[in-house]
């Protein structure tokens, strides 16, 4: 398994959930290695807020097991857990404060020093693009809440940092601001967020898990993951005379120098498409 050697910040076996007679989790084993920033893609309904809620300690699942930071999850009550921050998809932030103040009062409640705690929120505002703003958050914009929120999920010094579609409500610029900000994390806090949207999992993550009606279907680095499917056929467009030639020679016994060939590159896309279609047919 790919990450074997590495410490496991979030893992999973057999976790099972079900409501009623419906399977919403199905046996689903989850490796984040420590430091990785974590794509857990699916299609809406594949059961990923489900498997977040879990790890958090908000729902108990039916069956199986999950560790967080070494500590059981899975069932109720659990215990309180330093180092880890949840952003939901739609954060609720007071709208009569403004950016700062809310960092201030979720850094009091985090347990953050008084005395750092003006430095660090100043820090988080420069982060997310927001020290200059003077609205209240009841003033914003979506994409701005969103980055506010997750500059108030940092307040605490998270080791971890789960996101539920961070990004899946943004418009373009709003969305690469988010993507921007998750990437300034690499190295700094392991972070694990669920996505549909595929070319934002591509372009910051280096560990994707693929979730499909509530089974893992794929696992590893995001390298691993996209060399996982079938490499894309390459395409050859040629003029009219040239696609005669080609049909009354073999094409290697004649130069062709104005044929284009078009390959197109292996992606994150390719590799979701073949296996939930694989799964799915």
């Amino acid at each position: 398994m790919s990450g074997a050697t590495k410490q496991m910040i979030v893992s999973t076996n057999g976790l099972t959930k079900s409501y009623g007679g419906r399977t919403v989790l199905d046996s689903v084993d989850i490796r984040v290695p420590e430091g990785a920033i974590y794509g857990f893609i699916g299609a809406n309904g594949a059961g990923k807020t489900t498997t977040l809620k879990i790890l958090m300690g908000l729902i108990s699942a039916t069956s199986g097991e999950a560790t967080v930071m070494g500590m059981e999850r899975g069932s109720l009550p659990v215990k309180p857990l330093d180092g880890i921050a949840y952003l939901p998809d739609v954060p609720e932030i007071n709208s009569w404060l403004t950016a700062r103040e809310a960092l201030l009062l979720f850094g009091s409640i985090s347990g953050v020093d008084r005395n750092t705690a003006p430095d660090r929120a100043e820090s988080l505002l420069k982060l997310v693009g927001l020290e200059n703003t003077q609205l209240k958050v009841g003033g914003f914009s979506r994409g701005m809440k969103q980055r506010l929120g997750i500059a108030v999920a940092l307040m605490g010094s998270p080791r971890l940092l789960i996101l539920d579609e961070p990004t899946s409500a943004l418009d373009p610029i709003g969305r690469a601001q988010v993507l921007e900000i998750i990437e300034s994390l690499r190295g700094k806090t392991t972070v694990l967020f669920s996505s549909h949207l595929l070319a934002d999992v591509q372009q910051v993550c280096s560990h994707v898990g693929i979730l499909n009606r509530g089974q893992l279907l794929s696992q590893g680095t995001l390298e691993e993951v996209i060399a996982s499917a079938p490499q894309p056929e390459t395409s050859i467009r040629l003029s009219g005379q040239q696609a005669s030639i080609v049909r009354a020679r073999n094409l290697l016994e004649r130069e062709l120098p104005e044929i284009t060939i078009q390959s197109q590159a292996n992606s994150l896309q390719n590799a979701y498409t073949h296996l939930v279609k694989g799964r799915n047919s």
